[in-house]
């Protein structure tokens, strides 16, 4: 079963550079190298600020974000937006490209600054206990992992790579790919169910 699990766990490793296009041009939002001295350590913990510091090192010539140990997670909150936390490769509606470990994005489809959440759930008093009803379909795996998620045009977040979602009621669901509504229209929040034609995300 041990070798299963790595087996299963070393699919989701980004140590190939050349599995994500880093050529500058081709990912206008990829900041320009910052390189931690040699004394510099990396960060254990998002209590050390590990969040959004993309360090980034040369590899065949080719410039790559650093994993940093950041747990891929999804925190559903009540009535508020999806948190989350990791490795991210964040694709917006334009192809531009962001990369982060924390970001707070919209899921009641009043934000004007989409994909990211602005606290206009408070205004339109969205209502969502921030239930999870997905089973899990993927074992829990330690190290830190990658994760890309596409933002579709009229549409949802979609996201390929290792997600742990879960909400403080101790509900969670562990998956590797998946489509998480912005909208607020979902019957099924906070995956996408499509029925309402994800109109105003």
């Amino acid at each position: 079963m041990e070798d299963t699990t790595k087996a299963l766990a070393k699919s989701l490793d980004w140590s190939d550079p050349d599995q994500f296009p880093t050529d500058p041009e081709s990912n206008p939002g990829l900041d320009s190298p910052s390189v931690p001295g040699p004394g510099a350590e990396k960060p254990a913990s998002t209590d050390e600020k590990a969040l959004d510091r993309w360090f980034l090192e040369q590899r065949g010539g080719k410039r790559v974000p650093k994993r940093l140990d950041v747990a891929n997670e999804l925190l559903v909150t009540s009535g508020g937006p999806l948190k989350m936390t990791g490795n991210i490769t964040l694709i917006h509606e334009n192809g531009s490209v962001t990369h982060a470990n924390n970001l707070s994005l919209c899921r009641c489809g009043a934000s004007k600054n989409k994909p990211y959440c602005d606290d206009q759930h408070l205004d339109i008093e969205f209502f969502d206990n921030g239930s999870i009803s997905q089973l899990s379909d993927w074992m829990a795996v330690n190290r830190p992992q990658t994760i890309t998620v596409t933002c579709v045009k009229n549409g949802p977040l979609k996201f390929r790579g290792y997600l742990r979602i879960f909400n403080k009621k101790g509900q969670e669901c562990i998956t590797v790919s998946g489509a998480l509504c912005r909208c607020g229209k979902s019957s099924k929040k906070p995956f996408c169910d499509n029925n309402q034609g994800c109109a105003g995300c």
